[in-house]
């Protein structure tokens, strides 16, 4: 509440209170003119409704019944990680039309998603994935993990997969989870601190295992049957499986960043098997995902003015179009430690040239980013303000911005199919 209705608020109660103490000081007889305004409207408060017979009856409310969304979803829409970090047991997944106008119609669904849970889409399957925590006295007692399978066109759970290992719980991101390219294995991150990754065979419906990664976090799906994390030391751990799903073989790649001087954001794009790492300074570090081991590719600079201090920032600061053009949260006023602050433009990279091709303004500065797919993308920023503002890709135009939707945290927005 601003302080002109407060200010507002506190007059008119200060007026009825004034009221209640004149009219209490006051005699008023039995039979003057305010005792009988009092009675009558008593009197009329205290008539009995009579229904009226000529509105024709309620229809019988057909209860059971559920509403579908279609097989393949508009490429408007989005999946909002609303994290609800301030109490975090009522996180949500909500699904909704970035470019819907009329705020009525704009929310498709939503899920729970229990204690900041990891969230992952199919895009062949007709599901997507839940991964969450629970106490058994809401916030004590006994912890246990779970992964819940959705049906997207119903949003009603089909399987619940009570988890071995205990799953990585940390601020949402679009890499604590992975899929294999024919989506027939899910990859699941843990972290108790040990580091694991859970496999999950979607078509038999079982968990296959869980492989150690000592010191490498996170789920990269590599090649065909490949799973690539981010060790602390700078290197990365490829874990290779066979067929079935199961450990064939781990390759480490040579460090190819210092993790005190040099540090990288762990929230790549992925752009044709390539993904690319931002750092912490400016640079861009290419690791070619798409064969059995990573690879590592070389660097190159975001930045190329001299003299400045533009520095990548903030939570989700990366995504791709499906037109494959990279797009990255930029600050102005960049420095060691900012790399959380978000920044105030998303810049454009064709990644075949290595050039800017675009600078976007941000209106209300930008925390996270996502861009929609087809051929006319638009760019969802979560703002300063913990809303959405939807901006045309192409042209920096401000569409619309969205609040109002149970929005308390969106911190992450991911692409639907």
């Amino acid at each position: 509440m601003n302080q002109s209705n407060l200010l507002k608020w506190s007059l008119c109660l200060l007026g009825a209170l004034q009221l209640a103490a004149c009219s209490s000081n006051q005699e008023v007889s039995a039979g003057s003119d305010e005792s009988s305004a009092t009675q009558q409207a008593t009197h009329q408060v205290t008539q009995p409704v009579t229904p009226n017979s000529s509105l024709p009856s309620l229809p019988i409310e057909t209860v059971g019944k559920v509403e579908r969304l279609p097989k393949a979803f508009p490429e408007s829409w989005i999946y909002v990680d609303e994290t609800s970090f301030s109490s975090m047991f009522g996180g949500k997944m909500i699904l909704m039309d970035a470019l819907e106008p009329t705020h009525s119609k704009r929310i498709k669904g939503m899920v729970d998603k229990s204690l900041i849970g990891n969230f992952l889409t199919a895009q062949k399957r007709n599901e997507f994935y839940v991964v969450e925590s629970f106490h058994e006295r809401g916030s004590r007692g006994k912890k246990t993990d779970w992964l819940v399978i959705y049906n997207k066109e119903t949003l009603a759970p089909v399987k619940e997969v009570q988890l071995t290992k205990t799953r990585l719980m940390a601020l949402p991101r679009r890499h604590a989870m992975a899929m294999s390219p024919d989506e027939r294995f899910l990859y699941i991150a843990n972290f108790s601190p040990a580091a694991s990754f859970t496999v999950y065979d979607l078509e038999l419906r079982k968990i296959v295992g869980s492989i150690d990664t000592p010191g490498c976090v996170l789920t990269f799906a590599t090649g065909q049957r490949s799973i690539t994390s981010l060790c602390s030391n700078g290197a990365l751990l490829t874990t290779v499986l066979n067929k079935d799903g199961s450990k064939q073989r781990q390759e480490f790649v040579a460090p190819f960043f210092d993790t005190d001087k040099t540090p990288i954001f762990e929230r790549p794009a992925i752009i044709d098997g390539i993904a690319y790492f931002p750092g912490f300074k400016g640079e861009v570090h290419e690791v070619d995902l798409s064969g059995e081991v990573a690879r590592y590719r070389g660097k190159w600079n975001l930045v190329t003015e001299q003299g400045t201090n533009w520095r990548p920032g903030g939570l989700a600061l990366t995504d791709s179009d499906d037109q494959g053009l990279f797009y990255v949260i930029m600050n102005p006023e960049g420095f060691d430690g900012s790399q959380t602050h978000g920044g105030s433009q998303v810049w454009v990279f064709d990644v075949n040239t290595k050039a800017r091709i675009r600078t976007i303004d941000a209106p209300n500065w930008a925390v996270s980013m996502s861009v929609t797919r087809g051929e006319n993308p638009a760019l969802v920023v979560t703002n300063g303000e913990m809303n959405l503002d939807v901006i045309d890709s192409k042209t920096g135009a401000l569409i619309q911005t969205l609040s109002d939707f149970g929005n308390i945290t969106p911190l992450v927005v991911h692409k639907a199919y």
